[in-house]
This record gives C-alpha cells, sequence and structure tokens, in this order.
C-alpha cells in the first residue's frame, strides 16, 4: 500500500462507515447553532448584517473543523472504529482539510465585506470604506508594543485587538499555502511530510487569534468554551502526533532478513521481529520506515505498506510495488537494516464478515493483502475465488503460494488469474459474474489502482449488489 495522489472516493453506506461523519456533522453543527442563539436569524439586518454573520460563522466551523482534521491525522484506534478503517479516516481527513480551507478562506473576506455599503448600479465596483476592509487583511496598529502587556495603559485594549487580528492573518496565510500545496501541487512525498507538520503551528496562531480578539467567543461562555476547547483538541493531536509521537506511539522493531525483487518491479521485503512481534489481522497495513538505509539512498521518512505475510507467520513481510522515488530504491537494501513498524491498521479482511462465500479482487500489487488472507484462511468453511488481473504473465508474484493454498483448500479457494494482454477486455462484473457462477449474495473485496476499484466498484452496483457487501481497500495518502 503506497502513497498516491489519485484517489478516487467510494462511499459506503455501511453503519460503521457513517457513524464517524454523523458525528463530525453534529460537533461542526454545534457552534453555528450556539451563535444562531446569541443573534436570532430574524434580527440580522442589511448587507452589513449577513456578510458579519457569515463571516462569524464560517471562522467558527472553519476552525472546528481545522482542529477535527489534526484529530483525524493521528492514527488513534478509536478513529479506525468510527470510520470503518484507517483509510477512511484519511479521506475524512482529506476532506475535512478542503473545508476548512474553503471556510477559512472565506471568514476575512466576509468580515471586512461588511464595510461595503452597497453595489453602484452605474460603476462594477462596490462602494464604501475599503479603507476598513483592508485594515481586517493587513496588520496595522502594533505599536507601542509595551502597551500590549500593560493593561493599566489606555491602548492596552486597541494594541491586544490588532495584535489578535495579525495573528489571525498569520495563520490563514499560513494555512492557505500550506494546504493549497497539500492539495494542489504535486511534490515529493518527504517535503509533503515537512510541510503538513508546519500545519500545526498555523493552526496555532489561530487559536492565537481566537483567544484574543474581540468577538462573540470572548464574549458569551458556552461558545468560548466550545471553541477553545476544540483549539485545545487540537493542539493537544498535534503534540501528540508531531512532536510526541517518538515516544508516545507504540513502534516495533524489526530487522530486515531478506529483500527480493520480483517481475513487474515488485520488492518483496521479509523482516524477523527484534522483541515482541507485531499483532495484526491479515489484510491489514502498516507504516514502516528503515533507520540505517541512508547509503542505499533510501529515505528515513514513514510509508504506509499492506502486509503480505500471513497473521501466524513468523516474520513479516511486505510486497512494494516500485511506484516513485522511495519504493523504486527498496531493492537495494541491505539485509541487517534495521526498521521501525507502526501498526496494525485496516479492517479489509474476510474475518470480519460472516458472509464466508466471498470474491476477491486483486489487480497488480494490490494482491498483497489477498495473499496475507489466503496465507491465513481456516482449513474449511469459506468459499473464495480469487480473481488476481495483471497486465502480462511476468507480473504475477507469489503465485506458488497462492496455488499451494488453493490445493490444500480441495476447490474450496479458487485463484482465477485474469492475464490483460490475453484478453479482450479490463476484467468486468460480467466475467465473474458468470465464471463464480452468480455474485448475488456475496462478500465482495476489491484492491488494486483506484481507477479498477472505482469502476469494479460502480459495475457490481449496477448489478443490484449492496453497497454494504462491496469493501474496497482505497487508502491513500496525497
Amino acid at each position: 500500500m503506497q502513497p498516491n495522489g489519485d484517489r478516487k472516493l467510494i462511499i459506503s453506506f455501511r453503519l460503521e462507515h457513517l457513524l464517524g461523519w454523523g458525528i463530525t456533522i453534529v460537533l461542526c453543527l454545534i457552534p453555528a447553532i450556539i451563535w444562531a442563539q446569541i443573534h436570532p436569524l430574524n434580527q440580522i439586518r442589511g448587507f452589513s448584517g449577513v456578510m458579519l454573520s457569515l463571516g462569524r460563522v464560517t471562522g467558527l466551523v472553519g476552525l472546528v473543523l481545522y482542529a477535527l482534521n489534526l484529530v483525524y491525522s493521528t492514527r488513534l484506534r478509536f478513529l479506525e472504529q468510527l470510520f470503518g478503517g484507517l483509510n477512511r479516516v484519511y479521506i475524512a481527513h482529506h476532506i475535512l482539510g478542503g473545508l476548512a480551507l474553503i471556510l477559512l478562506s472565506f471568514h476575512p473576506v466576509l468580515l471586512s465585506m461588511r464595510y461595503i455599503t452597497k453595489i453602484s448600479l452605474t460603476s462594477p465596483f462596490l462602494k464604501g470604506s475599503f479603507h476598513q476592509a483592508a485594515l481586517l487583511l493587513l496588520p496595522n496598529g502594533l505599536t507601542p508594543v509595551n502597551a500590549l502587556f500593560n493593561t493599566r495603559l489606555d491602548n492596552h485594549a486597541i494594541v491586544l485587538e490588532q495584535w489578535a487580528l495579525l495573528f489571525g492573518i498569520i495563520a490563514f496565510w499560513g494555512m492557505v499555502v500550506l494546504l493549497l500545496v497539500t492539495f494542489f501541487i504535486k511534490i515529493p512525498y518527504r517535503i509533503w511530510i515537512v510541510m503538513h507538520r508546519f500545519l500545526g503551528a498555523a493552526f496555532f496562531f489561530a487559536g492565537l487569534h481566537v483567544l484574543f480578539i474581540t468577538s462573540d467567543v470572548s464574549t458569551h461562555p458556552a461558545l468560548r468554551n466550545y471553541i477553545l476547547g476544540f483549539v485545545a483538541l487540537g493542539l493537544l493531536a498535534f503534540t501528540y502526533k508531531t512532536l510526541a509521537g517518538k515516544i508516545l506511539i507504540r513502534k516495533h522493531r524489526y530487522r530486515v532478513e531478506s529483500v527480493v525483487t520480483e517481475g513487474g518491479n515488485v520488492t518483496q521485503v521479509t523482516m524477523s521481529p527484534e522483541n515482541l512481534p507485531m499483532m495484526y489481522k491479515s489484510g491489514q497495513f502498516l507504516f514502516i520506515h528503515f533507520l540505517d538505509a541512508t547509503p542505499e539512498g533510501i529515505g528515513s521518512e514513514w510509508h504506509p505498506f499492506s502486509i503480505s505475510s500471513g497473521s501466524s507467520d513468523a516474520n513479516l513481510r511486505v510486497s512494494i510495488k516500485g511506484l516513485g522515488d522511495f519504493t523504486s530504491k527498496l531493492g537495494a537494501l541491505k539485509p541487517g537494516t534495521m526498521a521501525e513498524v507502526e501498526g496494525a491498521y485496516g479492517k479489509f479482511t474476510y474475518s470480519n464478515y460472516h458472509n464466508l462465500n466471498q470474491i476477491w479482487i486483486a489487480g497488480g500489487i494490490g494482491i498483497a493483502p489477498f495473499v496475507s488472507m489466503a496465507r491465513s484462511l481456516p482449513a474449511s468453511g469459506f468459499r473464495i475465488d480469487l480473481y488476481y488481473s495483471v497486465k502480462t504473465t511476468s507480473e504475477i508474484i507469489d503465485w506458488q503460494a497462492l496455488f499451494d493454498v488453493a490445493t490444500a483448500s480441495k476447490g474450496y479457494f479458487r485463484v482465477i488469474p485474469y492475464i490483460g494482454d490475453k484478453q479482450p477486455t479490463y476484467l468486468n462484473a460480467d466475467y465473474i459474474e458468470k465464471t463464480s457462477e452468480g455474485i448475488a449474495g456475496k462478500e465482495i473485496f476489491i484492491c488494486g489502482p483506484p481507477g479498477m476499484m472505482k469502476a469494479m466498484h460502480d459495475q457490481f452496483r449496477a448489478k443490484s449488489i449492496p453497497g454494504t457487501s462491496i469493501h474496497t481497500e482505497e487508502f491513500a495518502m496525497s
């Protein structure tokens, strides 16, 4: 499982997948509801009043979204339960980051527009106090600095207000630059990781802005407690993940035993535990970084990969497709290299579902979690068809392991290879339905390139397969 910025969002309506979103929506609506009780909508008057109201609400909701965005990046276990897997937590993290960017961008613009008194019918320009509007977007009146700390000076409140505006401006532009780079500019993963950490710094300045600015938050206890509570929560999440992660987040130490490069530029890395092994379910994924691989040109940043070893295997193995600068260099790893492993994560495994009649669909390196699951299958009970789609025969990996499991199962586990250059079309739901003698009433698991997963998901839905029976591993980090 490797970072991929071309993720397609696949919506699921399983209750466990909706619970996290339901809680998120409620948490974001609460500050708007509290604000509406303070300022009833029927009391809002004129263009200025509307702009002021919208500016305040977008700021409140945007700040909560920003805080939740930081919380959802922590990879805490309970988040998997709320969203139905860490892959879905990261999708929520990605979406909330975009929404926070939009709302917090509107916040200062709408507040400044309240000084625009009217729109001229004879001129395309808005009329009003552009000077006052600009003062909200540019730092000013920050001196004398001693008035900031001396509450007895007459101009203390004015200077404090201007510094609060400056904190907001720093947070605004810091967030805009960082989120725009994160979402819309393709940069190396290691640089993306470093820049992502500065989102916490921007949030810190946003917290200072909220703490010191004269607003509804400063005058109404309920709103103040709620918003400052989320400021504290966001900063705590950022501290836990970024600053204190090396101490607080449990990691397992492994030693590389073997590195084998197979067809299709896939590197199989097998590692043995130094102390207690990591516990995991077959089909899950982990985060890994190599501690002393710099001489081979391999960076030390954390990357996610699917586990391809069985849950009862003595050693841990990951299968990695060379798709980028980092992954394409892993073939140069030397036995004896030390690694730290964090995990395991994910709910993409056959054992999470009671239906024993299943269809597994793998595209390319998407075979990795299925190899793990096949190695861990019980001797009887399940009836599974595994479709393994690759472009050419040379790209097939772990065929012997899959063949051995199929042979031992006496027909209850079948492996159906689908070689692209020998077929007239891509693997599709019609072919699977015919080959498996029907698809109704079966659990369907799909892992592969984003485009393939989206296409297969849509084809099965078109055949009236409920979305709750279709499971995809669309984890990606952009």
